[in-house]
């Protein structure tokens, strides 16, 4: 029941997914990324099994509620012009490239699901 309603959050919401292969649909105005629905991520998890899923909010909320196989990487909601430990859980830059491993080609879908 908690994931249909999680999934119900994203699809509202949408979720962001990069490392797209080049004939992905693009949103308009945008570059670098898409914005998918909840049924297409689920699509995507069923079909790619190396695909990532990142949550974004802090991990006291990701230890409360997050999808399943997803890691936990804060990232702020404002923008950072420089990486700055005290906006992602005082995880390096260094940190973020190793969670995302060495595949360059394999997807990688951000999520904040934060319904509160």
């Amino acid at each position: 029941m908690r994931m249909v309603k999680m999934l119900s959050a994203l699809m509202v919401s949408g979720i962001l997914l990069t490392g797209l292969p080049p004939n992905a649909p693009a949103q308009q105005g945008v570059t670098g990324y898409t914005v998918i629905t909840a049924v297409e991520l689920k699509k995507l998890q069923d079909s790619e099994k190396g695909s990532l899923l990142v949550d974004t909010l802090a991990f006291s909320r990701y230890k409360q509620e997050h999808i399943q196989g997803a890691k936990n990487f804060e990232f702020p909601n404002e923008n950072m012009d420089r990486w700055d430990n005290s906006k992602t859980g005082g995880k390096s830059q260094e940190d973020f490239i190793g969670m995302l491993g060495g595949d360059k080609d394999r997807p990688i879908v951000f999520y904040c699901l934060d319904a509160k």
